[in-house]
C-alpha cells in the first residue's frame, strides 16, 4: 500500500497529513507590511487539514495550512466543484494579529 499520491499539479500528497511542512509564512507587525507570495497550483483537503500545492523552484511541494484558512481553502474547492477555477495563482499570505491569511495577487 502507498503512502502516498501524487496530485494533478505533480505534488506528493501523504496518507498522514504529519508528513506535510507546514507552509512557512512572515508574521507581520502591520497591513502596511507584505506576507510571502506563493504560485499556488491546488488547494485541497488531506481530511480537516488545508493542504496547497506549491511551486518551488522547478519541483511541486504539498504543504499543510494553518487551520485557520480552512475556510478560505474550502470556498477554492466550492468555487471549483461550480466550474470557476482560480487556481493557478500567484497568492500572498502571512500572519497578522495572530491569524494566517491568504490573499490573491
Amino acid at each position: 500500500m502507498s503512502t502516498f499520491i501524487v496530485n494533478k499539479a505533480g505534488a506528493k500528497i501523504f496518507n498522514d497529513v504529519s508528513k506535510h511542512e507546514e507552509l512557512p509564512m512572515p508574521a507581520l507587525n502591520s497591513t502596511a507590511e507584505d506576507g510571502v507570495i506563493y504560485k499556488v497550483l491546488s488547494v485541497g483537503m488531506n481530511g480537516r487539514t488545508p493542504i496547497a500545492s506549491i511551486k518551488v523552484g522547478s519541483e511541486v511541494v504539498a504543504y499543510k495550512l494553518p487551520s485557520d484558512l480552512y475556510g478560505w481553502a474550502e470556498n477554492f474547492l466550492m468555487m471549483a466543484g461550480d466550474g470557476l477555477r482560480m487556481l493557478p495563482a500567484k497568492i500572498e499570505f502571512g500572519i497578522l494579529d495572530g491569524r494566517a491569511y491568504a490573499e490573491i495577487i
